[in-house]
Parts: C-alpha cells; sequence; structure tokens
C-alpha cells in the first residue's frame, strides 16, 4: 500500500512538473526528457549512497565485501551494469516519458504490469516454474491494460 501510494504520489508529481516546465516555455514531451529525469535521479541517488557510505564508514560500520573468485566476479559485474542499464537507465527513462506524453491513469496501470516480466526471466535463469495461479493473474492483469487503452 505504501509503495502503490509512492507510485502513485511520484507520478503526480513528475506530471505537474511536466506541466509547470511546459508553462514556463520549455519542450519536455520527449525521450530526451525522459532520459534527463532519468540522470537527475540517479544523480541523486548516487550522492544519497555516496554520504551514507560515508557516515558508516565514519562509524566504522562499512560492511564487509562479499568473497568472490575472479569469475563470480566478472559475471556479477556484467548482471549490475545489465540491470542499471535496464531498470534505472531504460524503464524510468522510459516511465517518464510516458507520464510526460500519456494520462498518468492509463500509465501506471501499465507500469504496474512490468513484475509480469519477471516470470519469464525467473524461468529462464533460475528454472522457477510458474504456477498456474500466476499465469492466470497475468493474463487478467495484461486484459485489463488492453481494456485501459481501448476504452481511451
Amino acid at each position: 500500500l505504501v509503495a502503490a501510494c509512492g507510485q502513485g504520489f511520484g507520478a503526480l508529481v513528475s506530471r505537474k512538473g511536466v506541466t509547470v516546465a511546459t508553462t514556463a516555455g520549455e519542450h519536455v514531451a520527449n525521450a530526451t526528457f525522459g532520459l534527463t529525469a532519468t540522470y537527475h535521479r540517479i544523480l541523486a541517488g548516487l550522492i544519497f549512497i555516496v554520504l551514507w557510505f560515508l557516515v558508516l564508514r565514519l562509524f566504522r560500520r562499512v560492511p564487509p565485501a562479499p568473497i568472490l573468485n575472479p569469475t563470480q566476479r566478472r559475471n556479477s559485474r556484467q548482471w549490475v551494469l545489465a540491470n542499471a542499464l535496464c531498470g534505472p537507465v531504460a524503464g524510468v527513462g522510459c516511465y517518464q516519458w510516458a507520464l510526460a506524453t500519456t494520462p498518468s491513469g492509463l500509465v501506471l496501470p501499465i507500469a504496474a504490469t512490468a513484475p509480469l516480466l519477471s516470470i519469464p526471466i525467473a524461468f529462464w535463469l533460475e528454472g522457477d516454474r510458474p504456477t498456474r495461479r500466476s499465469i492466470v493473474g497475468a493474463i487478467i492483469a495484461v486484459a485489463g491494460c488492453i481494456a485501459l487503452t481501448l476504452n481511451r
């Protein structure tokens, strides 16, 4: 419930920001805006995490790094890079672009179906077999998004 409220409030603040920028004469309803908004979010997150680790270091509570062999280290770097590019950069960039050009009531339900992509990915990477209930739920969620776009 808290996450849903946070996402909804964030979407409304993003839409209000686009409205204010447009009123001020800025053209923001394009893909460049989505990537710029993503850059600002990543920069703010980076500043926060650096400050957080500085505080932890000040109190000598920095968690120890896990011991990885060279193959695990190489593989983990690739996965971290892929995760950073897919979620925070591409995903949030497209999300902000959608909020700038499409009503929030249409963007948010579609964005809420993003976890459905984890079903085939978890099956492929981890061998995690989806239950019948999760497949039926995914079909209902996608059908609801399709219905929202058709009713527009």
